[in-house]
């Protein structure tokens, strides 16, 4: 992917910002719905919302780029065995902004994007690997807590549903009523349904700011409901099939 630094715009934050919203729009143009530029918008304003909130200023430039990066390495969207780091995507989009940026910022940028994921997180917790850096920086925090706000919630749900459509995943795998499967049964592929269980229903105990927390909670209290209209939903299902003679439900 090549995005153009704008050569006829002299550096600014403003234009820094304009360069990587291009990068991001382009980055993310083929995506399907659960990843495309929309999550970044809202990624964006989210993290931005959350470092206004702190109790002392963060960086906001940084906060704001990183955002924009967040995804730029998702490994669920690059080719297999990939090992791209953020340094190696971003350095030649810095080339002419060196004035407006520090290499400090540039730096903490690429560790922020390379570290912002969420499976990354939950394997450096299980390996205790998650150093005093992972534990104090705020403007990890505001992304990090921003990206999980729009994994939840009403455009948790909507995500969910998009990406599992997109990997073929089903929505809902209902219970087995086979009690005696054969040895060679396969199981029951995961749904998305299951993806709440698995991880949506988490996140809300791993925010890092109390904004985020607060956020959290409301979403996940919808999120809540709408599982349980789901389930409300498909006992209507089963009630259907096991009146007048119907098929047995496997």
């Amino acid at each position: 992917m090549t995005v153009a630094s704008p050569a006829s715009s002299v550096p600014s934050p403003a234009t820094l910002i304009a360069h990587f919203e291009a990068i991001a729009r382009a980055h993310h143009s083929n995506y399907d719905p659960s990843h495309d530029y929309h999550h970044i918008t809202r990624v964006v304003s989210f993290s931005l919302l959350l470092s206004r909130s702190l109790p002392s200023p963060v960086d906001s430039l940084v906060i704001h780029l990183s955002a924009l990066a967040h995804d730029l390495i998702d490994k669920k969207y690059l080719p297999p065995g990939s090992t791209l780091t953020a340094a190696e995507h971003l350095a030649p989009h810095w080339k002419g902004f060196e004035e407006i940026i520090s290499a400090e910022q540039r730096a903490l940028v690429e560790r922020i994007v390379d570290n912002v994921s969420y499976s990354k997180e939950v394997k450096r917790i299980k390996n205790g690997e998650e150093t005093e850096w992972h534990r104090s920086c705020r403007e990890l925090h505001c992304v990090q807590d921003a990206d999980k706000l729009d994994a939840i919630g009403a455009f948790g749900i909507l995500r969910c549903a998009a990406y599992s459509g997109a990997t073929l995943v089903p929505l809902h795998t209902p219970p087995s009523t086979n009690t005696s499967p054969t040895p060679t049964s396969a199981p029951a592929k995961s749904s998305a349904i299951d993806h709440f269980h698995e991880k949506l229903f988490n996140l809300e105990g791993m925010m890092k700011t109390e904004k985020g927390r607060e956020m959290a909670r409301k979403r996940t209290e919808r999120m809540s409901e709408f599982v349980e209209w789901v389930g409300e939903e498909w006992e209507d299902v089963e009630a259907g099939l096991k009146v007048g003679g119907g098929a047995e439900l496997n």
